[in-house]
């Protein structure tokens, strides 16, 4: 199929050529009020996940995101689904959590599964961001006491794997290990001219501006960590930390927090 021509030109979105049937999915996107609701820009950049983990660059991390929400909205759903569970989804992105509910809630992309959506639903809110609370309860509302226990054990899975402390832990331990191997090193001697882009694209120019970011990442990260909980014994001081006490104490707090028996009935009175 040809894409679409208005006054003899190509119609796109965001880069994307579009064919008649897109254009029309796209007109209609404002049907899906919850979609709609959580679209805008000040909800979607709220929930980004660059200062939780580094594995991705800021910029990298929005133009995953971009590319995804034009595959959704030009009906790609398989491959936004892939890019919102795979790539954004590991790096505590909630909002790439909220769609990633939002496609099994509507079989959009992956089997319709409301119990997993639910429990997605339940990751997305948890900091306590209005929109995706007020979503949440609403579909746990929804749930018999069957779905309600499957979406809790679907959900304790990936707190395990996907909350903030523990993707700040795995944070954590990446560049803990990069300082801990500094000696071991291939990129030189500290005052070595070097050609290194960190995770931000600033280019650093030895290997001691290197290790140093390595080393403020980290403890921003540990301040963040503390903030999200009772880790009191965390230390400040990257050379005091002991990462085995640290992973025993984050994975202690988020099995606490683990969810309890619903309270939320299934009217939404």
């Amino acid at each position: 199929m040809q894409p679409e021509l208005c006054n003899g030109k190509e119609l796109q979105f965001n880069g994307v050529k579009l064919s008649g049937k897109s254009i029309t999915r796209l007109a209609n996107i404002g049907s899906l009020s919850l979609l709609a609701l959580l679209l805008s820009s000040a909800v979607v950049h709220a929930q980004r996940s660059s200062e939780l983990s580094g594995n991705l660059p800021n910029s990298q991390t929005m133009a995953d995101l971009e590319k995804a929400e034009v595959l959704f909205t030009v009906g790609q759903y398989e491959r936004a689904f892939f890019i919102y569970r795979n790539e954004l989804v590991p790096l505590g992105d909630k909002y790439a959590q909220y769609m990633v509910g939002y496609m099994y809630q509507n079989g959009f992309g992956v089997e319709q599964d409301v119990a997993t959506a639910a429990a997605w639903y339940q990751l997305a809110a948890e900091r306590g961001t209005r929109e995706f609370v007020a979503l949440r309860d609403h579909v746990l509302r929804q749930l018999n006491p069957e779905l309600m226990n499957q979406s809790t054990a679907i959900y304790r899975e990936l707190r395990d794997e996907y909350c903030d402390a523990a993707v700040l832990l795995a944070s954590i331990k990446e560049d803990h290990q990069k300082l801990q191997i500094r000696t071991g090193s291939r990129i030189g001697g500290g005052s070595s001219p070097v050609d290194i882009i960190n995770r931000d694209g600033v280019r650093l120019t030895n290997n001691s501006e290197y290790y140093d970011a390595i080393r403020q990442n980290l403890e921003a990260r540990l301040r963040m960590l503390k903030s999200l909980g009772d880790f009191a014994d965390i230390p400040d001081n990257v050379d005091r930390l002991r990462m085995n006490d640290l992973e025993k104490a984050v994975r202690e707090q988020i099995e606490r927090e683990s969810p309890k028996p619903s309270k939320l009935s299934n009217s939404e009175g």
